[in-house]
């Protein structure tokens, strides 16, 4: 132990025998009804005192709370719902009430992490050091609430993240930070009332770091390239200090505050509720939660405070429903918001996926700063209700007051037809019905124009089964935003709208950004009641197996108004694409063209009219 200290450069004494890892492990490797006594019994431990561990209204264990000899403390939590020990974590601090050492041991009782704080010469933390399971730094260390790196002054619609900080020390974040005509950082850390507002949530141990407003601050940065940021470390000492926040917001111009986090305690939201009332210029985006539960009946706060200068916003599935754990609510929740498999910058720099309501919190303030961008002098009311003019029911407001938003990045998108194609152009035969497709392959999606026609082709054939004739094929060569090249049932109401061709429609794309992902998609009436702008399109994928099968199969889906799958291996709807030569019903025919030629996909041969 004295050596890992010497490695480290912490300036603390070796610990002394029967502390640390030591005492960790006899907590964890002796029966819980003996554990007080054990404690008790070990050199240098002067008093022991426990309480019953919780989560929530759950025990989940114990805590033990142990005074040296040496004058360090020392706190335990056994870890053990139902009784099944889960493992045991211990924190040291020093004579001064430093926290300076943790560990935290496996169900085995074995070492499966170890941490060190080290400070400077006015007592502050500067660097937590990563240890080995010979307690020796293993070469990982993290800045703890480091100087904000020097910047210049910015222009720029100005958000505020009230989070938990940001990493400034990341280029990205640091960019896009709004700053005062000296260069100073507009932002403050309102939980240890300093000006480093380091991204770091801290409810139970120095030791145990939450990130999160790195992510959250990114993903506005990504989709408001333009907007600054100004970072806010929520004060959970004193949920009172709100008042003071939101004043250092009005008074640097901020007109947009984002707030990606809550309680179930209404106390802790009154002080910020007069406040946001107090400044109605600005306006407030709160996310609903991560429960799981109706808000409407178990509030959450502040979303379900009742403001005009407020918006709440949950996460939306893929189909515009609230996605898994999110809250909801018909009356306290404004609005769903695609918000699931994010790419975002974690705190390291590394791009990471995430999911949640906070992340609708993040793209809405992204909107919202987008369209003050464009148009300054809008009041909170009118960007508020400009928001929300973005929004459909599509079954969406079982769930949300206002509807669903399908693509909040729908104003950004720039859809170019660059050329059109006929691939097949056949002249009248014996044929009774006639089908025009329209193919829009997207530039740099991987759709190479041979694959295109022989898969045209090869569908053509199929149908023919049918006595359906493929007179016309048209290609269109379409440049879009990279966010619309993979396949996403909200994402394509953008498409679908760009575009503007005849159905039916086969949109050829890079991949599926769908949670369950397929190679096609076929949506024809029965299938897009809530997602009216997909009726009548096929979606393939670049990687596609047999795509002409896969063509012929996805796109009698639509003719037939069916996802019906037979149990013949040797059917062209069976689940799984036939490799040989696929065969249709006469009833399958039949229905396909009594149902398409219903829907006006296909039309009566002019030869063929009574």
């Amino acid at each position: 132990m004295i050596a890992a200290l010497a490695a480290s450069s912490l300036a603390a004494a070796a610990l002394p025998e029967h502390t640390g890892e030591h005492i960790a492990a006899k907590a964890c490797r002796t029966p819980a009804d003996d554990v007080a006594r054990d404690l008790a019994r070990l050199p240098n431990v002067i008093t022991v005192e426990g309480e019953p561990l919780r989560s929530g209204d759950r025990v989940i264990g114990e805590t033990w709370r142990l005074a040296l000899a040496t004058g360090r403390r020392m706190t335990l939590e056994r870890i053990a719902p139902r009784n099944q020990l889960q493992g045991v974590q211990a924190e040291l601090t020093d004579t001064q009430g430093r926290p300076e050492f943790f560990f935290a041991l496996d169900r085995a009782c074995s070492l499966r992490s170890a941490r060190a704080l080290r400070y400077d010469e006015n007592n502050r933390a500067i660097e937590m050091i990563h240890l080995d399971q010979s307690l020796r730094p293993n070469g990982t260390r993290e800045p703890v609430n480091p100087p904000v790196p020097a910047g210049a002054r910015n222009q720029g619609v100005r958000v505020a993240l009230v989070d938990a900080g940001v990493n400034y020390l990341i280029s990205n974040i640091h960019k896009a930070l709004a700053r005062s005509a000296n260069g100073a950082l507009i932002g403050y850390d309102f939980w240890d009332m300093d000006d480093r507002p380091f991204d770091a949530h801290t409810p139970r141990s120095a030791f145990l770091i939450q990130r999160h407003g790195t992510r959250t601050a990114s993903l506005v940065i990504k989709e408001a390239p333009s907007a600054r940021i100004v970072p806010y470390r929520y004060p959970r000492p004193a949920m009172d200090r709100m008042r003071n926040l939101i004043g250092h917001a009005a008074d640097h111009d901020v007109r947009i505050v984002a707030i990606p986090l809550g309680s179930n305690r209404p106390d802790e939201w009154q002080t910020f509720a007069q406040a946001a009332t107090a400044h109605p210029e600005i306006l407030f985006i709160a996310s609903a939660g991560n429960n799981g539960r109706n808000i409407d009946h178990r509030p959450v706060y502040p979303a379900a405070l009742d403001l005009r200068n407020l918006i709440t916003v949950t996460s939306a599935d893929d189909y515009g429903r609230p996605a898994e754990r999110v809250n909801w609510g018909p009356n306290a929740v404004d609005l769903l918001i695609p918000a699931e498999r994010q790419a975002t910058l974690d705190f390291d720099g590394s791009v990471r996926q995430v999911s949640g309501s906070s992340y609708a919190v993040s793209r809405i303030a992204a909107l919202a700063a987008r369209m003050l961008s464009r148009i300054p002098t809008l009041t909170t009311a009118e960007l508020k209700t400009a928001i929300f003019r973005l929004a459909i029911d599509a079954g969406a407001r079982k769930y949300a007051r206002i509807g669903y938003i399908p693509d909040p990045l729908a104003d950004t998108a720039q859809i170019v037809r660059r050329q059109s194609a006929v691939l097949i152009d056949r002249g009248p035969d014996a044929a009774d019905l006639t089908l025009h497709l329209h193919l829009a392959v997207l530039a740099g999606s991987g759709w190479e124009n041979d694959t295109v026609v022989m898969m045209v082709q090869s569908t053509a054939a199929i149908l023919a089964q049918c006595d359906i004739k493929l007179v016309r094929a048209t290609l269109h060569r379409l440049r879009v935003p990279s966010y619309l090249m993979d396949f996403h049932a909200g994402t394509a109401k953008t498409l679908v709208a760009g575009t503007d061709l005849p159905a039916p429609t086969v949109f050829l794309v890079r991949d599926t950004n769908m949670e369950i992902g397929f190679d096609g998609e076929a949506f024809g009436h029965a299938n897009s009641a809530a997602r009216p702008w997909l009726r009548n399109t096929v979606w393939l994928v670049a990687d596609t197996e047999h795509p002409g099968t896969a063509l012929a199969h996805e796109l009698f889906h639509v003719l037939t108004d069916s996802g019906e799958h037979p149990s013949s291996e040797q059917n062209l709807m069976h689940e799984s694409t036939h490799v040989g030569d696929p065969q249709l019903t006469a009833d399958q025919c039949r229905r396909a063209r009594e149902i398409g030629l219903r829907h006006g996909l296909m039309r009566v041969h002019e030869n063929t009219r009574g």
